[in-house]
């Protein structure tokens, strides 16, 4: 049996001479990209996925044009010792694995793949014959159709190499950023050295009076006061002495003996974090107090925060940002975010790191630009007016704590086609929000979504991790958002759909991927 052209020992050869020494994965993986292979049309271009990245890799680049370097191999590390080949235009393409289920016939294989014994009592002549006795047949090949985040398409060019303002070497970025991800701690590969530590000099109190405080010195007096005895700058008299004393201090900074021009003063660190870490709607409430600046919002709508990169910066050593929840709504004036730096100096490196996380702000306040909504309440018995309708008050009333209103309704029966008539009557008066109520759950007369797709309504989310309300539907007719509100929502304080309509009512996209991260914190309790 060949491997791609080569003789058993002809591959073992080549192996010995790619890998370094003769590694059973690797001559394995030569079977498996066969197997895999000669299951596809011939003289194709496949693109390669290996669920390891032990051996598999390897032997893919070996037999074939895919590389990790020309992007036509990617390494998803399932933990599973497999290989997928697929086209990549479409994704359809094969995937080889182990046979688990003839391990037994193949024993040194089985105790090799299993890793039933250590690698040095492992019997590596009997191991490489079963290999090669076994060959393809010692795996299985399925049809698979990939993810469509793996197939092909115009790759992304990089037009600039920038030079890192830091370091002063040039990397490739798609968004212009000044830093590389190597000095903004993004991609971290070294340890770093002792550019970031600061040493200050402290003075005995009896010898400070008459310098000048470094730094505002917080007084805390338990649930009665907490706020500086000393403020940065002050000239220390006979009579703070005493006070710092009282304060525990013995020792305290002076400007005059820790002026230096390659560290930043915690004070210009929260104005430079005021100034880049908010968006729109979000303000500095002030001056630095303690080092500390905050952020208040400076007209009602909803929070949003970019939560991958508040972590990145929260990962630095000596800066914190504390926020509120992202997607929470707030008021005009309210505390949205409060930003520090720990000690009281950065070194200039350290701060360049943490402003390069803030080319772009951090958070913002989104407005409500939705100011009314079309309600459409379905039920045969409330149509019919067997029982009173409880809907459209409800979704007035929560439309209003967020100052918009209800500026059509109707109600239908449980009839796909009579829902689609009113859905399509809204979205052409140009009603951006279309709200249904009840008819989403499993019983044979609830065809809510039935008529919104007969209505044109692309259906996004027909359930949310969230309890009350996991039948909450989300779609879109054109650029009109729909929501489809369970029945049960009558019952409940607080569902689903209080936490959607605020972002539907900012006129954020509603992914799925973001319905499905409200599972954590879902569990409204008491609602």
């Amino acid at each position: 049996m060949t491997i791609r052209g080569y003789s058993f020992d002809g591959y073992v050869d080549e192996v010995k001479a790619f890998h370094g020494h003769v590694a059973p994965g690797m001559v394995a993986g030569g079977f498996m990209v066969e197997l895999a292979l000669s299951s596809l049309p011939q003289g194709g271009l496949y693109d390669a996925v290996s669920e390891t990245r032990a051996c598999i890799p390897d032997a893919v680049q070996l037999l074939t044009p895919c590389t990790i370097g020309n992007g036509w191999l990617k390494i998803v590390p399932t933990g599973r010792f497999a290989l997928s080949l697929y086209d990549k235009h479409t994704g359809k393409g094969v995937r080889v694995a182990p046979d688990y289920d003839i391990l037994d016939q193949w024993p040194q294989f089985k105790a090799w793949l299993l890793k039933l014994v250590p690698k040095k009592e492992q019997d590596t002549p009997a191991l490489m014959n079963e290999i090669r006795d076994g060959g393809v047949s010692l795996f299985t090949c399925e049809p698979v159709a990939l993810d469509p985040s793996f197939l092909g398409g115009k790759k992304k060019h990089v037009s600039h190499i920038h030079r890192c303002s830091l370091c002063g070497e040039g990397f490739r970025s798609v968004d212009r950023a000044e830093i590389c991800p190597a000095c903004s701690g993004e991609a971290t590969l070294y340890v770093r050295g002792s550019e970031d530590e600061v040493t200050l000099t402290s003075t005995p109190l009896e010898e400070a009076v008459g310098g000048h405080a470094l730094h505002d010195m917080t007084l805390i007096v338990p649930r009665r006061q907490k706020g500086p005895a000393i403020v940065k700058g002050q000239r220390i008299t006979d009579a703070d002495v005493e006070v710092l004393k009282r304060m525990g201090k013995n020792r305290v900074y002076l400007e005059e003996q820790n002026h230096r021009e390659s560290l930043v003063h915690e004070d210009d660190v929260a104005i430079a974090f005021g100034d880049t870490l908010g968006g729109e709607g979000a303000v500095v409430a002030g001056p630095p107090k303690e080092g500390k600046v905050e952020f208040r919002a400076a007209h009602d709508g909803l929070f949003y925060v970019d939560t991958q990169r508040v972590n990145r910066l929260n990962t630095m050593a000596n800066v914190i940002l504390s926020t509120l929840p992202s997607c929470t709504p707030v008021a005009g004036g309210q505390l949205l975010a409060g930003t520090r730096a720990v000690p009281l100096f950065l070194s200039r490196p350290e701060f360049a790191r943490c402003m390069a996380l803030a080319h772009t702000p951090l958070f913002h306040v989104a407005p409500y630009i939705i100011r009314e909504a079309g309600v459409i309440v379905t039920g045969t018995e409330v149509y019919e007016g067997r029982i009173t309708d409880g809907f459209l008050p409800y979704v007035e009333s929560i439309l209003g704590t967020y100052g918009a209103g209800v500026a059509t309704s109707a109600f239908v029966p449980d009839e796909p086609a009579r829902l689609a008539a009113e859905v399509t009557r809204m979205a052409g008066e140009g009603i951006k929000l279309i709200i249904t109520t009840g008819g989403l759950s499993v019983d044979p007369d609830d065809v809510t979504q039935r008529g919104l797709e007969k209505a044109g309504v692309t259906v996004t989310s027909s359930r949310s991790p969230v309890l009350p309300g996991a039948m909450t539907l989300l779609g879109e007719l054109g650029d009109t958002a729909v929501v489809g509100v369970p029945a049960g929502a009558l019952a409940s304080e607080k569902t689903a759909f209080d936490l959607l309509l605020p972002r539907l009512l900012a006129g954020m996209e509603v992914t799925p991927e973001d319905v499905y991260a409200m599972g954590v914190g879902g569990l409204l309790v008491g609602a």
